[in-house]
């Protein structure tokens, strides 16, 4: 994984690979060892800054970055701490601070937590690295998180700064970790809040739509500052519709949009459709079968065992199959439902946020995509956050704020369906379980929940003709597929005697439960056996 290598103290032997996508740089003092190890993209925005006083250092993307670069040479603002000054910077990155006369060094992620930063402390020193694996290899740290273990099969993803790695701990979304003195300290400087203010919908529309194309265009910019292509996914879903059609109007220059489905699902058919509208190049990737699921370590290295393996197992398969080596800022949709439409309570929708959004799902298909280049999504973008999540949650509910949106300023967008909706006349839609449940779909879903709680479910019997991504299907009628997931089990439960609760769950998935189910027990053992 890209990124930082660090020591505070006894100095660690990282192992890290040079090759003609990357390079390494250096930098040393009083005890800090610092290695940054980047993909050769976006090269100008990787700062690597230094004086009598401070070394800063940067891995990811910048869009304000000569704004930053002055702010660093204006002594006047010096003054502000760095804190204050990086809460201002708008990008995807992860970022180094040195004060070389306190020896006390800062690690920053960026707002939404987009790069990962992980750390511990030992006997010996402390320790900061952008790979967990390589991080518990390179200090001798084995000891697995039986919490985590029970996270990760409960939901797919954890939910704070926990790691698979007891004592290997996660710089989360808009933290900072102070070291001074030998401790270490976690702190958030930016944190979201949804305090109601804007209440005039016409004026909310209409500043959306302002600081949302304003998201878009930096992505836009950015690619074209490096020249480099305009190659962004595009699904049957609302998100990456609204993200291509607004891209569509502010550059002149060629986009391709990539989809991966199943043939002739939805999520394949409409986008071949939009990209034709749009006037912009179109591939598709096929799905089908889903052999790809073998490919369990692979995918679990590039996730660094955060989510289930099954999530962005589609995004994975699509890197290995694409080339990358021109390919920009991708533009993804991610994280445009929970956000533009919401489906919890005031109280709660700040910590599904951050525990779904930020450290959940929403990591998946970017960690894949670092290992080429870096993501964006302008649903995520902070001037754009800060302004959506004060709209009172009652205007966005069930898709209204996002539909008027639509409707106002981009009702071409609008000409094809959403879930099988015409948008602007959404189904009556009950809160349940923080969930938005449509009324005539409560019965099945209590059904699905009961059989579930008893253990007595199998996935694919709840399945309604042909799924995007119909796992279940695919195992049924695929035998490659069915003996890989079957082999790498057989293969690595030994790794679960030592913890005999999860042992007796993980049997009970592997022989009564769904394939994704089934996936997130794979992650584990997967993440298991990279940390020994």
């Amino acid at each position: 994984m890209y990124g930082f290598r660090i020591s505070i103290g006894e100095q660690a032997q990282w192992d890290i690979r040079e090759n003609k996508y990357s390079f390494v740089r250096h930098w040393t003092t009083s005890g800090i060892h610092l290695t940054q190890w980047s993909l050769r993209k976006f090269e100008k925005d990787k700062l690597w800054l230094e004086d009598d006083e401070h070394f800063v250092a940067v891995e990811g993307i910048l869009f304000n970055r000569d704004e930053i670069v002055s702010g660093w040479q204006e002594t006047d603002e010096r003054s502000e701490t760095f804190a204050t000054k990086i809460a201002q910077w708008r990008g995807s990155f992860a970022c180094v601070v040195a004060n070389k006369q306190t020896h006390e060094i800062q690690l920053y992620n960026d707002q939404i937590g987009s790069h990962m930063l992980f750390w511990c402390q030992t006997e010996k020193g402390i320790y900061v690295c952008s790979d967990l694996f390589e991080l518990s290899h390179a200090i001798g740290l084995h000891e697995i998180n039986t919490a985590f273990m029970h996270r990760i099969l409960k939901s797919g993803y954890g939910n704070n700064e926990q790691t698979m790695v007891k004592g290997i701990y996660r710089i989360g979304a808009g933290q900072v970790l102070t070291i001074k003195d030998g401790k270490a300290e976690v702190s958030n400087y930016y944190r979201f809040d949804n305090k109601p203010l804007h209440t005039n919908e016409d004026e909310a529309l209409a500043r959306t739509n302002e600081l949302f194309r304003q998201a878009v265009k930096r992505i836009i910019d950015k690619n074209e500052e490096y020249g480099l292509r305009h190659f962004y996914p595009l699904s049957g879903g609302l998100d990456s519709r609204m993200v291509q059609t607004i891209a569509r109007q502010l550059t002149t220059q060629p986009i391709t949009n990539f989809t991966y489905s199943q043939t002739n699902h939805y999520d394949h058919l409409l986008p071949e459709k939009i990209a034709n509208y749009l006037g912009n190049e179109w591939c598709f990737l096929p799905l089908d079968g889903g052999i790809y699921l073998a490919k369990v370590d692979e995918i679990t290295h590039a996730t660094q065992g955060l989510v289930n393996y099954n999530g962005p197992s589609e995004i994975y398969y699509c890197s290995t199959q694409f080339g990358w080596t021109d390919a920009g800022v991708v533009a993804t949709g991610v994280n445009g439902d929970n956000i533009f439409s919401v489906e919890t309570d005031s109280k709660h929708e700040i910590e599904r946020l951050y525990s779904l959004s930020f450290a959940g799902n929403g990591l998946g298909s970017p960690l894949v995509l670092q290992q080429y280049t870096e993501t964006y999504s302008p649903f995520c973008d902070v001037d754009v956050l800060n302004y959506v999540l004060h709209i009172p949650l009652r205007k966005r509910w069930n898709y209204h704020f996002y539909d008027q949106w639509i409707l106002r300023y981009y009702p071409e967008a609008a000409q094809w369906d959403h879930k099988g909706e015409q948008i602007g006349h959404r189904r009556i839609v009950l809160p349940i379980m923080g969930r938005n449940i449509p009324l005539k779909d409560l019965a099945k879903r209590m059904t699905f929940f009961i059989l579930k709680r008893l253990h007595i479910y199998n996935g694919y019997r709840m399945e309604e003709g042909i799924s995007m991504t119909p796992y279940d299907t695919w195992v049924r009628t695929n035998p490659e597929l069915h003996k890989a997931i079957d082999s790498y089990y057989q293969a690595g439960k030994h790794l679960l005697a030592p913890y005999p609760e999860i042992q007796k769950e993980a049997e009970t998935i592997m022989r009564e439960g769904r394939v994704y189910d089934q996936c997130a027990v794979l992650t584990i053992l997967s993440t298991i056996r990279q940390c020994q």
